[in-house]
């Protein structure tokens, strides 16, 4: 089965995002395919997410893949009302091609959650769409997430966007898989996949069927 490039979102900040997609990456990687990796946009201190998914892909770091950075822990429409400086979506895209060419499958990680605003009507979501990306979600299982699950990929087939299903990143003591996988297939919802807690991102492919996961 051939393997899809890949616009991973969230529920939220803090679900895994960037373990999920940097394990997608080396495992990737470790099927002898040449992976390339991106995050878009990103806000705070400076963070090493693209260094840790870079790192799993096994590419050096450079400016195509983290092309808007601000400190202000926010999403980018924030950072626009509060300093003037307009995000640019096209010229993300753009960026986005150009790595794409560079390489046979791209796993790009987007910011916070898939209604982060990046313009007035301008979501995280509608970006993976004009890549022409597909849509992984990556929940958590604390309470309350079954929620943010249904509410995510509500918005991603509002939007347009092609939704790949969702990965449960089981790291809290709340819901358990079975009960998950069972009241999300009732809603309608694809779970593609559960992470167990894992020491490292290479550790994910050990415990996920990849191929399944990004199936073309």
């Amino acid at each position: 089965m051939a393997v899809s490039s890949v616009f991973v979102t969230g529920t939220d900040t803090d679900v895994g995002k960037t373990f999920v997609a940097a394990g997608l990456a080396a495992a990737l990687r470790e099927m002898g395919l040449d992976v390339g990796v991106m995050k878009p946009y990103s806000a705070g201190t400076p963070s090493n997410d693209i260094d840790i998914l870079a790192e799993a892909a096994g590419v050096a770091v450079d400016d195509l893949m983290n092309p808007a950075h601000q400190e202000l822990a926010a999403p980018p429409y924030s950072h626009y009302l509060e300093t003037g400086q307009r995000p640019d979506p096209s010229g993300i895209i753009a960026r986005y091609r150009s790595l794409a060419a560079s390489h046979g499958v791209m796993v790009v990680e987007g910011m916070g959650g898939s209604m982060v605003p990046i313009l007035r009507d301008y979501y995280m979501v509608d970006l993976a769409r004009d890549m022409g990306l597909p849509v992984l979600v990556v929940a958590g299982n604390r309470v309350g997430s079954i929620n943010h699950i249904v509410m995510t990929t509500q918005s991603c087939r509002s939007r347009g966007a092609h939704l790949r299903g969702v990965v449960l990143n089981m790291i809290h003591d709340g819901y358990g898989e079975r009960m998950m996988r069972r009241d999300l297939d009732a809603l309608g919802v694809t779970v593609l996949g559960a992470v167990p807690r894992l020491d490292r991102p290479a550790d994910l492919g050990r415990h996920m069927d990849v191929r399944s996961v990004l199936g073309g």
